[in-house]
């Protein structure tokens, strides 16, 4: 493996587990100010969209994750990545913060 090849797999890996930790840190830190309930889980979605700025937020990040959702499908399907059930899940689950690096790092193990 050329020393090129390895900086950039170290590159996507530190971004992916950057894009894990930081948005999880302050969804902890909200559960850990609110309690973990049925009503703090509900408050935590609805100020997704309590302001004009959260939905702009908001409809960004859903547009831009079914884009790359559907790119990352169709790229895997032309460049034999594997794993790549994990974009999807990790895009519900974290962010797409988590999932776009993830995908490239296993982009880049398929190379």
């Amino acid at each position: 493996m050329r020393t090129a090849d390895a900086t950039r797999r170290r590159l996507l890996l530190l971004l992916t587990v950057i894009g894990f930790v930081v948005p999880n840190t302050f969804v902890v830190t909200y559960f850990k100010e609110h309690g973990v309930s049925r009503e703090s889980a509900t408050a935590f979605f609805a100020e997704w969209v309590a302001s004009t700025p959260n939905r702009a937020l908001t409809a960004d990040l859903g547009i831009t994750s079914v884009a790359f959702g559907l790119w990352s499908l169709w790229d895997s399907r032309d460049n034999g990545v594997k794993h790549w059930w994990l974009v999807p899940v990790g895009t519900g689950s974290v962010g797409i913060c988590f999932a776009a690096p993830l995908y490239l790092l296993l982009r880049e193990y398929s190379r």
